[in-house]
Formats: C-alpha cells, structure tokens, sequence
C-alpha cells in the first residue's frame, strides 16, 4: 500500500469536537419508511437509506450539515461494473467456493428483516437476516443481527454476525463504500495517511492495506476515516479489547482501480472502501474462529466550515 507514515496522534476525542450539531427534527421524525420499504434516517444533520432491496444494505449517505452531496457510490446497475462495491453499511463473507454477500446491485435479498425501534430513548434501526449467495441467489448460511442506534452526528453499531462450523473465509467484514469524486485523503489509528485522487488507484490490493488491532491501538483510540473538503466519515472500535480477541480482526482499505484516461478499467469503477474486518489480510481462506463474533463500532459522519463560514468571506 503506498502509505507514509506519520507521527502525528490524532486524538479521537479531537476528530469528534469537528463535528457541527444542528439537529433540528424531533427524535420522533429521525427513522422513516418510505413506500418502497426502505427506511431513512435523516435528523437534519445526515441523511442515510437502507434499501429493502438490498437486504437494507446502506445505499444512500449525504451530510446534510457539509456538502449534503450524495458521499456513496451511487451508479445505477446499468452503469455499475462492480455489483458488490456499491454500498455504505455491507456485510460479506468470501471463501474459496462461495462468496454471501448482504447487499448486491443486480439482486434482490428477501433474506434480511429490519423494523424501526427505540434504544435508551434514541432512534434505532433493527435488522436480522441471512446473507446472500453471490452466483446464485439463493439463502446464504452466514446470519447477522445488527443494531444501530443513532445520534446527532454519529451512530452507533452492534453486530452479531455467525457463520457455520469449519467454515474458512479469505475476508468477512463490514464495509463503507464511498464514491471517490469527493475524496482527498484516507487516514487511520495506525498512523497512515494516503492521498486519494478521483478516478485514480492510490492503493494496492486490500489484503496489502490491511492493519491488525495491534498495529492500530497506539493508545488513542482505533479508528480510520476518509475526508474531504466539507466532510469527513470516521469509523471508530470503541471496545477494541473485545474485537482484539478475534486472531484476524482489524481494518483494511480499497481503493479500486485506475480508470480511462489513466489504465483500462471502464468508467465508474474507482472508490474509495473502508472495511472493519473479522477476516483480512488473508489471500487464502482462513478457520473462521470463533464462528460467531459481535462487536460494536462508532461512525462520525461529520461536516467541516467553508472557508466564507470560518472567515465571513474575506
């Protein structure tokens, strides 16, 4: 991965007091469901959708206190040239015979449950369900349950996620497809910091890019996150201890491919992913012990001041 690497500690509790809080909606009103059967979350400061479709796979991420631009990668399956990179919030379980997936552009996941509910007096959403075979279709064997809780400029995640005995994997994680138009440059816990140019591949293979909790737990804090010139997405382990004890747990990073004028993959096929994995760094299939595993993790989704904001346009 072509990374530098800097000594420089960021702070978590820094990166969230540059969040700005303008939430305006009553708590009520945050989780809606539309007619088609998603459900959107929107308090004003971000707004996120979960499609039905996609087994509620996140499809649609907008900051609605920074740009308040659609952040996803958002092409339509007509223009899409990678069906399983194109959402915020997917679960996948990729071995050497099979692959499930959560959420995947050209297929419909009837396989997955979700319903709006209260935690602690907040907003949530609850889902349950099963993942998807990516050749066919068809009822997967790795099931999840996930709970997110939601909060003026972040949310909170419990997953559970449990796949059969014996089973080996090459990666299983939950990933934050991100549509690199925005993006300037990737950073995490670890020390790394990666520019990333529209259009362009700036990292090499995820199974290079992948960081271990040991490598990221520098003493403050576990984290990665993506920013831009309005917005920043931080995705944070509050309880990296627990998620330690998974042998192969960590992070890793995508930057997809090189795209027309710069090599030959076809246009839309450049992003940006962030993955929290159970599974990685691996390119060959791994025991996936123990075969269940929950943990919690934190997304900021936070927006940053205009220049004419911080200095009345002068």
């Amino acid at each position: 991965m072509k990374m530098v690497l800097v000594s420089t500690a960021v702070a978590l509790v820094g990166a969230t007091a540059m969040a700005q809080a303008g939430t305006a909606k009553p708590l009520a009103e945050w989780v809606t469901k539309a007619d088609n059967g998603d459900y959107v979350v929107d308090n004003g400061n971000y707004l996120l959708r979960f499609a039905k479709y996609h087994g509620y796979a996140g499809v649609e991420l907008r900051i609605l206190s920074g740009s308040g631009k659609r952040l996803d990668q958002f092409w339509t399956a007509d223009l899409t040239f990678h069906p399983m990179c194109r959402f915020f919030e997917n679960i996948a379980f990729t071995g050497s015979d099979v692959a499930e997936i959560q959420g995947f552009v050209t297929m419909n996941n009837t396989f997955v449950e979700a319903k709006a509910a209260t935690v602690d007096g907040r907003p949530a959403l609850q889902m349950n369900g099963s993942l998807q075979v990516r050749t066919s279709g068809e009822q997967g064997q790795v099931q999840f349950e996930k709970t997110m809780v939601f909060h003026d400029n972040y949310y909170d995640v419990e997953i559970l996620t449990r796949a059969p005995e014996g089973s080996k994997y090459r990666y299983a994680d939950v990933w934050f497809d991100l549509n690199d138009d925005w993006c300037d440059r990737y950073t995490n816990s670890a020390g790394d910091i990666l520019r990333l140019r529209p259009g362009r591949s700036d990292a090499d293979a995820a199974v290079n890019a992948f960081r271990s909790i040991a490598e990221l737990n520098r003493g403050y804090g576990v984290w990665m996150s993506i920013s831009g010139v309005r917005d920043e997405i931080l995705i944070a382990l509050p309880e990296p201890q627990n998620f330690a004890a998974v042998p192969l747990a960590g992070i890793s990073f995508f930057d997809g491919h090189d795209e027309p004028p710069y090599g030959d993959e076809p246009p839309n096929s450049s992003h940006e992913c962030m993955a929290i994995t159970m599974i990685g760094g691996q390119s060959e299939p791994q025991p996936f012990e123990p075969n269940e595993v929950s943990f919690k993790y934190r997304v900021f989704l936070m927006s940053r001041g205009s220049f004419e904001s911080l200095y009345g346009g002068q």
